[in-house]
């Protein structure tokens, strides 16, 4: 007999997609990048603090190494003169667009000045890193970013200890490096040393994915402890015909972020090669993605967090995109804004993050 209320029941789930993909009890997790790009100056406590209040699944950072080899919050090896002050308040260089255009002389003597890994960590306290420098296309990403006067470049354990009361929020951490510059990178395996002994000081091992582009640094954290979580970093740039492709005949070229691994060796596969890395996660960005490989990386057990590139989309929040990374079925998404991707998850009826 006809059944008026199963089929009322079946017409509501067909018009509330959203509601039937909370049913199944898929998430989207949120990583706040470098805090919360869009409204707080990057890497600094504060950013830490606002993510916190809008909430995250993960907090995000990039860490480097100073001249006595302290874990500190960076995203750049050289101090970024467009967020970066001195003492009389003065940004280090017109923009970075600007320093582009010094002279190779003039743009040594810069590099060698404010490279992280020759100053130690008072002289890096030093520098205010809480405004961005208006004149610098990077500014022109975050219309809406508040300053933070006189704020200060933390450390890795500083910032664990500043959200360590929320048991629940978890920590990623890139590890920054340039292989093409090792004068202003730590070795991989001091590098790994000193961010393995913080994440063991903070007893936070079991709620952190270490990630990088410098799959070494990744090879070396793995060998202190499997229990590590490692997740292998890829943009674009490293996809065919790219500036920095892992498919590159010249295996100087592919090799280079990968520490000689070649991506031909794992039937031509980024995801196959993760995996056989020992990665746990694949985290490529955003645009390099396709539906095939997502579903391969799943079929080996992979998680999958995607990212943007700002500069190359045009937009510090590609909406479309993100969007089709959600419907995709990707494990996580890298956001400069996360009140905004929590808004697109609550209307597809998602599970949201926790707030602080």
């Amino acid at each position: 007999m006809f059944n008026l209320r199963a089929l009322r029941f079946i017409v509501m789930l067909m018009m509330s997609g959203a509601s039937l993909l909370a049913e199944t009890g898929r998430q989207v997790e949120v990583y706040a990048h470098r805090g919360v790009r869009a409204f707080v100056p990057e890497n600094i406590l504060s950013a830490y603090k606002t993510a916190l209040r809008i909430g995250a699944d993960w907090l995000d950072m990039d860490v480097v190494l100073t001249k006595e080899g302290k874990v500190l919050l960076s995203h750049d090896l050289i101090l970024n003169p467009d967020i970066t002050r001195d003492e009389r308040g003065k940004f280090l260089a017109p923009s970075r667009e600007a320093l582009a255009r010094y002279s190779s002389t003039e743009r040594g003597e810069y590099e060698r000045k404010y490279a992280v890994r020759s100053l130690t960590l008072e002289e890096l306290r030093r520098f205010d890193v809480g405004r961005l420098n208006l004149e610098s296309a990077y500014a022109r990403f975050f219309p809406e970013q508040v300053a933070v006067d006189g704020a200060r470049m933390p450390t890795l354990g500083e910032v664990v200890r500043s959200a360590e009361k929320r048991k629940k929020i978890r920590f990623q951490i890139e590890m920054k490096t340039e292989p093409s510059h090792p004068e202003y990178s730590p070795p991989p395996e001091e590098f790994a040393a000193a961010v393995y002994k913080v994440l063991k000081e903070e007893g936070i091992i079991e709620r952190v994915e270490v990630h990088a582009f410098d799959f070494r640094c990744l090879y070396e954290l793995q060998k202190l402890d499997k229990h590590v979580k490692t997740a292998y970093l890829t943009s674009r740039d490293n996809e065919r015909d790219a500036a920095e492709s892992f498919f590159s005949s010249d295996p100087k070229v592919a090799g280079l972020w990968t520490g000689g691994k070649l991506v031909k060796d794992f039937g031509g596969s980024i995801p196959a090669m993760v995996k056989a890395l020992g990665g746990m996660a694949w985290d490529p960005e955003d645009a390099e993605l396709t539906r095939e490989s997502l579903e391969e990386a799943h079929r080996l057990g992979l998680k999958v967090v995607v990212w943007s590139w700002p500069e190359k989309l045009g937009t510090a929040f590609n909406a479309e995109l993100t969007a089709k990374m959600i419907d995709w079925g990707v494990d996580g998404i890298i956001t400069d804004d996360p009140g905004r991707l929590i808004s697109m998850l609550a209307a597809r009826g998602l599970r949201l993050p926790e707030r602080y």
